[in-house]
């Protein structure tokens, strides 16, 4: 099984025909880039399938979606508490001196990425989600459940 960071798949699912699990979903029509996130769980041959369409036969009506196999930071080495709950991740390469023992507290996880990492675009979000929740002993769904809500 794969796990998938997207939004807004639902539609593509049903008319690819492809079995997917919708395993967390968030809507925020605030936020700057993304209105929703979710993460599907799809069997193997799915997930090959689902990657072998090319993007100019993708509708606009599918959504998006990224994978990822990990991210380029490493092991995370800092105790961060997001959203009340204890997650080991990654200082910014910008902490300076004075500020290498600021807080380390966040409301949610897109904020911790957007704020700590300064990233927010979807493929690097799905990249340091990978990472966080292979480190941290769970799954990508269990990642955004706990710490983004």
């Amino acid at each position: 099984m794969k796990e998938i960071l997207g939004g807004g798949l639902d539609k593509a699912f049903e008319e690819l025909n492809l079995y997917a699990q919708k395993m967390y979903e968030l809507k925020n029509k605030s936020w700057e880039y993304c209105e929703i996130y979710q993460v599907w769980r799809l069997p193997d041959e799915d997930y090959d399938k689902l990657c072998l369409i090319p993007e100019n036969a993708w509708k606009d009506n599918w959504g998006w979606w990224r994978s990822a196999e990990g991210c380029v930071l490493g092991n995370p080495d800092h105790r961060y508490n997001i959203k009340h709950h204890y997650i080991w991740a990654w200082d910014n390469d910008n902490r300076i001196e004075k500020d290498y023992y600021k807080d380390r507290k966040y409301k949610n996880l897109l904020e911790y990425f957007s704020e700590e990492l300064n990233l927010s675009a979807e493929r690097n979000v799905c990249a340091l989600s990978v990472d966080l929740a292979k480190y941290n002993g769970m799954t990508m769904a269990e990642l955004f459940q706990k710490y983004q809500g």
